[in-house]
């Protein structure tokens, strides 16, 4: 099976809400957002307690390490409790950054700014090359952005989306030909939406 094109790819955040994958590295990203909990089918968060989140992380190491086409994978040390609230951060200001809204908590305290990361630039034959840098997980955070930006410029970030529902924010990768999806899963979050709207309707007339 190529890389990134599975639907049951071992994404261990993804595959449980039954997604297809995004292709290639960004599968890492889109792995990382659904971290959290959907409203409804209520999952856990898998970043709540260090535990769960050092579960989530072995195993998501591992995928990338077998699907990464970049060379940016490598081992990272055990997380800590500072780690875990950094990447619940993180995810914050990565859901704003990609969706124009935050999961959970405002993505960055008043007066607070947000932290910045530096990518390591090498030169080598084929020209200038960034690749993540940064110590522990935030070399992981950093490789994350830069997954983003090369999504971005090859045109499939735009296909990954957060779902329209006001109760779910699970990411989805849209692989309809025009783009147009809006639910991670239409007939759960799609028909709510629906029934939903019909009472409004009802209710005004």
């Amino acid at each position: 099976m190529p890389k990134g094109s599975g639907r049951y790819m071992a994404w261990p955040a993804t595959t449980r809400y039954g997604l297809s994958v995004a292709p290639g590295n960004l599968g890492l990203v889109q792995d990382f957002l659904n971290t959290i909990t959907e409203g409804t089918l209520a999952p856990p968060d898998l970043l709540a307690t260090l535990e769960s989140a050092q579960e989530w992380a072995d195993q998501v190491l591992e995928q990338w390490s077998s699907t990464d086409e970049l060379g940016w994978a490598k081992i990272l040390p055990r997380l800590t409790e500072n780690d875990r609230k950094a990447l619940v951060a993180f995810r914050d200001q990565l859901f704003e950054g990609l969706f124009g809204h935050s999961y959970s908590e405002p993505a960055s305290e008043p007066g607070r700014d947000n932290p910045t990361y530096r990518p390591l630039m090498t030169v080598s034959a084929r020209g200038l090359e960034l690749r993540p840098d940064g110590e522990g997980w935030k070399y992981f955070e950093t490789a994350l952005l830069l997954i983003c930006h090369q999504g971005q410029l090859e045109g499939v970030l735009r296909r990954m989306k957060s779902c329209k529902s006001e109760t779910c924010d699970v990411v989805f990768y849209d692989r309809s030909n025009n783009n147009s999806g809006v639910w991670h899963d239409v007939k759960l979050c799609g028909n709510r939406a629906n029934v939903r709207a019909y009472r409004e309707r009802s209710a005004a007339n």
